[in-house]
């Protein structure tokens, strides 16, 4: 029979059959213009693999999407349509490169920003927030999918080509994997109407110091004191486990929790666990243990940094002579500047967010010059460390915040600029009074403050020469002092201070 009649007979899409045809997988005979197929072909094709029925319409197609005009199962397909589309890896990095260009032009950037704007307004909506809320809920609280993912990944992980090409996987690009994950994190709501109860009581009590979710290796902290090396961690019974009130826990949670022991006890932190229950019975339940664990690894650890600091032991990475590659300097100084007088920036790039000062310098990737950070601008390049090299970062947000009353900074001789936890260059200015100057002009203040410590230093022991000697004249007729020791007539030109001082000679 001839093509059309095939394909009506046996219910095939037309395009799909021109497809089998022209690949070979169905025999045909073409006399003239028109193509003869023998019945028998059809028992070449494979449910599954060559097509995919419809369920309502029985059409057998490469592919059931919204498209098809039945609205079922959709955007289901078949084997063979998958693996023909499949991607090699050469067309998705080309693909790639492609996407990037695109959205280096000024289109591309007003595209993302359109893209933005819709998800944040999708997002702000309180029906679609909810709605994917309750579906996320329903998904992970679902035994079957639980169960699924679970043997899933069990055989997955056991076998050893996998397992071993992941460690591989993991141990090559550690750092890479840490930035993204420390970059998912910015954009998750992570704490627990429990932990946010605990933090308020906290602040009531007056334990200052921790900060929420703070971001450490892989692993995020509910309340952390980097400088204590404390962290606390507020566990909801449920989803953490507990033997008091017979809770198994979420297995995979569990095991992150274990992970994050061993990866915070290694590098010499405290962790502290107050569960669920104990709260319920005492909301301020562990306080006072915090804080007191907190003022004991804070003064050793204060005073370990400041003989680091001391010795030169203490560094930072950091930029000099403008190569690709960071090196280790010792930092020197930590500055406090008073600057209630100004603003504060924060800049947000794909790698993190930092807060400056107006007035306070990060580095072009262009020139690797210091730039200013209220003259940035959203799309600029800047100097980051996402990894091992220095490399160009884009700023993506930028927004001004209130004045602080102090605010910090650390000296790097000789380069002047560090590398902080976000992995944003910074340039570490060189400060006088709470002015701020430029690195090609620190050296130069640096001597004018050598010799102003000098000059002051003389003039305070002449201070106290004069006051030596004006203290050994005594009259008491007139009381005690160079004035009064000479009597009601001492004024400038008869004999003052001055001339007294100075031997007669008028002045010092």
């Amino acid at each position: 029979m001839n093509k059309r009649a095939f394909a009506n007979k046996f219910n095939i899409e037309p395009q799909l059959l021109d497809s089998f045809c022209a690949s070979g997988i169905i025999p045909f005979e073409k006399m003239g213009r028109m193509i003869y197929i023998d019945e028998a072909s059809v028992s070449c094709l494979i449910e599954g693999y060559h097509y995919i029925t419809c369920p309502k319409c029985g059409k057998k197609m490469a592919n059931l999407t919204k498209v098809h005009p039945c609205h079922v199962s959709p955007n289901l397909y078949s084997g063979l349509f998958l693996e023909r589309h499949k991607k090699t890896p050469v067309q998705k990095q080309a693909q790639s490169e492609k996407l990037k260009k695109r959205f280096m032009t000024s289109e591309g950037e007003e595209t993302k920003r359109v893209i933005s704007r819709t998800s944040k307004e999708r997002f702000e909506n309180p029906v679609y927030k909810e709605s994917q809320r309750a579906k996320f809920t329903q998904y992970q609280r679902s035994m079957e999918n639980r169960e699924k993912k679970s043997i899933e990944s069990f055989e997955r992980w056991s076998d050893p080509e996998f397992r071993a090409k992941m460690e591989r996987y993991v141990e090559e690009n550690h750092q890479q994997l840490a930035n993204s994950a420390r970059k998912a994190r910015q954009f998750l709501n992570k704490q627990s109407k429990l932990h946010i109860k605990y933090k308020e009581n906290m602040i009531r009590m007056g334990l200052q110091g921790f900060i929420s979710e703070y971001a450490y290796g892989p692993y995020s902290v509910d309340e952390a004191d980097p400088l204590a090396k404390v962290a606390v961690e507020v566990d909801g019974c449920y989803w953490h486990g507990c033997q008091a009130c017979g809770y198994q826990g979420d297995k995979k949670i569990m095991k992150t929790d274990k992970s994050k022991t061993t990866f915070l006890k290694n590098r010499g932190w405290v962790i502290i666990r107050i569960k669920e229950h104990e709260l319920l019975k005492n909301p301020i339940a562990g306080i006072e243990s915090i804080r007191t664990i907190q003022a004991i690894r804070r003064k050793a650890n204060m005073d370990r940094i400041r003989e680091s600091m001391l010795s030169g032991e203490l560094k930072v990475r950091s930029m000099v002579d403008k190569g690709l590659e960071p090196q280790w300097v010792p930092m020197s100084n930590i500055l406090r500047h008073n600057t209630p007088h100004k603003k504060m920036v924060k800049i947000t790039t794909d790698l993190g967010a930092v807060i400056v000062t107006e007035d306070h310098s990060l580095f072009s990737w262009k020139t690797k010059e210091p730039v200013r950070a209220s003259d940035l601008r959203i799309g600029d390049l800047i100097v980051g460390l996402p990894i091992k090299e220095f490399e160009p970062v884009k700023v993506t947000e930028m927004g001004f915040l209130p004045p602080e009353e102090h605010t910090y900074d650390v000296s790097v001789p000789g380069s002047e600029n560090a590398v902080l936890n976000s992995g944003i260059l910074v340039h570490n200015t060189y400060s006088i009074s709470g002015v701020s100057l430029d690195i090609e002009k620190s050296s130069k203040y640096q001597a004018l403050k050598d010799e102003y410590i000098a000059e002051y230093d003389k003039l305070v022991e002449q201070n106290k020469l004069s006051i030596k000697i004006a203290v050994g004249l005594r009259q008491y007729k007139y009381g005690v002092g160079v004035t009064s020791a000479l009597g009601p007539l001492s004024r400038p030109g008869v004999q003052s201070r001055r001339n007294l001082l100075s031997a007669g000679q008028g002045g010092f």
